[in-house]
């Protein structure tokens, strides 16, 4: 049932995307630095939407990564503090 809900969803998601394609598909005119282009709309706002997913990506990674180091850190920190307080557990007290 879910696996049916899933695919309905990727459906309708689906033709709403080309039903905004066909809606958005006049021509405009990009003006660049050096030049100028008339693309359909539609291209524009695809290549946005995949260069904003892209670096959004991006910078989830960098933040991923700074993480995962600073865990690898904590976790030898962690080791290294338990290796003490077994060592400190086997001493044996003395009474001054």
């Amino acid at each position: 049932m879910l696996r049916f809900i899933r695919n309905l969803l990727i459906v309708a998601a689906l033709a709403l995307g080309i039903a905004f394609g066909y809606v958005n598909f006049q021509q405009v005119t990009v003006d660049f630095l050096w030049s100028d282009a008339r693309v359909p709309l539609v291209i524009i706002l695809v290549t946005s939407f995949v260069v904003g997913i892209g670096l959004a990506l991006l910078l989830l990674l960098t933040r991923l990564v700074g993480l995962r180091t600073s865990l690898g850190k904590t976790r030898r920190q962690l080791k290294d503090a338990q290796a003490e307080i077994r060592n400190l557990r086997s001493m044996p007290i003395h009474d001054a």
